[in-house]
């Protein structure tokens, strides 16, 4: 049996690391032996049911944004760390796939040190720095692929540098993971008016929350629902909003098991008023899998998640009020059309079957040609 090692950055369970339980179970089923290497957490025990072996790592702190000399310290005796401490999986394994790029040195010299291939697997629309490091990886000749989230990542990396253009970046699309497995579509527009309204993601200003204020005050008749925590650096920004807006918005934190929140508070609407680039976003995916309507920005790649499954867009915050007179106008059955629409095409794109054979496919890629390319 071959031994697959992945490496996590993060213990919590946040949409990179959905992504790390279903490649676990996709490695277990195509009969890889899986280690990850992850904090403890949430992610750690779900990776632990997904059938890993799971050995402890303390999180790495560092700052966000532009990164300076003191963090690439940090990041280098971090490696060495988890390098000495996980010697003899990392020894014995036959692949390593680095699921996070501050793990990425790690993951790099015990490439190197034992002559493992590994996979690199990128999950944002990288910086300078991050993007270096993925670069660096490229040039290793036991890099057997550095895998993408999406088309929009995949363009973004070529016009950083021509080597990426190399026929080991290969396009990963991420899709429903199993909470989304049995979920049929339901109409919760036809026989209640429109009145929830769901934001789901991390809580910092470039995701775009403060976008519903305006709204929640143009629309005192419904209720916004905010499911998320404050990002890393934004206590300050999430504090903020929770002061400052009215009282048809509601916080509720960080929720592990959507689905049954939607249920619970009767999503109907989903807001994705994100203003970064994402690079392969799964909210979308996940809110139009339970039968809500999707209004997305069109930035990143969400554009492209947009006009693949129908979905409603704007550009500015200014457009959002026309969007919600519109709604709250429309008769109920367009709007279950609307949706039924989006959730066929979300189910043949990215449903959870579809999901675990494009992942399982790519398990069994790996040994196909086992000498990996050359940059």
């Amino acid at each position: 049996m071959k031994s697959i090692v992945f490496f996590e950055q993060y213990g919590s369970l946040g949409g990179g690391q959905q992504v790390l339980v279903e490649l676990i179970r996709a490695a277990t089923h195509c009969g890889y032996a899986a280690t990850a290497l992850i904090p403890p957490g949430t992610c750690a025990r779900q990776c632990a049911t997904a059938g890993a072996t799971v050995g402890a790592i303390p999180p790495l702190l560092l700052r966000m944004g532009k990164k300076g000399v003191w963090d690439v310290l940090k990041l280098g005796a971090y490696a060495c760390a988890v390098l000495l401490k996980h010697w003899p999986a990392l020894r014995r394994a036959d692949m390593l796939y680095v699921n996070g790029e501050r793990l990425l040195p790690a993951a790099l010299l015990a490439s190197l040190l034992f002559r493992k291939q590994a996979i690199y697997h990128i999950h944002l629309d990288h910086a300078g720095f991050e993007r270096l490091l993925f670069l660096l990886a490229l040039q290793c000749r036991l890099t057997r692929f550095i895998a993408v989230p999406s088309r929009f990542i995949a363009q973004r990396l070529r016009r950083y540098s021509g080597r990426f253009e190399d026929p080991r970046v290969v396009t990963l699309e991420n899709g429903l993971d199993a909470r989304f497995a049995a979920i049929s579509y339901t109409d919760v527009f036809s026989r209640r008016p429109l009145r929830h309204v769901g934001c789901i993601s991390r809580v910092s200003p470039e995701k775009g929350q403060d976008a519903l204020l305006p709204l929640a005050r143009a629309f005192p008749e419904m209720t916004f629902h905010v499911f998320g925590d404050a990002g890393f650096a934004d206590g300050a920004y999430y504090a903020g909003l929770r002061q400052t807006a009215p009282s048809n918005v509601r916080f509720h934190g960080w929720v592990e098991n959507i689905p049954a929140q939607a249920k619970e508070f009767g999503l109907q609407i989903c807001l994705a008023p994100s203003r970064c680039s994402e690079a392969a976003p799964l909210v979308p995916l996940q809110m139009v899998a339970l039968s809500c309507l999707m209004i997305v920005r069109r930035v990143g790649a969400q554009t492209d998640i947009a006009d693949e499954l129908g979905l409603r867009t704007f550009d500015d915050d200014e457009d959002l009020p026309g969007i919600f007179r519109r709604l709250l106008t429309a008769r109920p059955e367009m709007l279950a059309d609307e949706t039924r629409s989006s959730y066929e095409r979300a189910m043949a794109l990215y449903g959870h079957e579809v999901y675990k054979e494009r992942l399982r496919a790519f398990f069994r890629r790996m040994w196909d040609n086992p000498e990996p390319g050359h940059a």
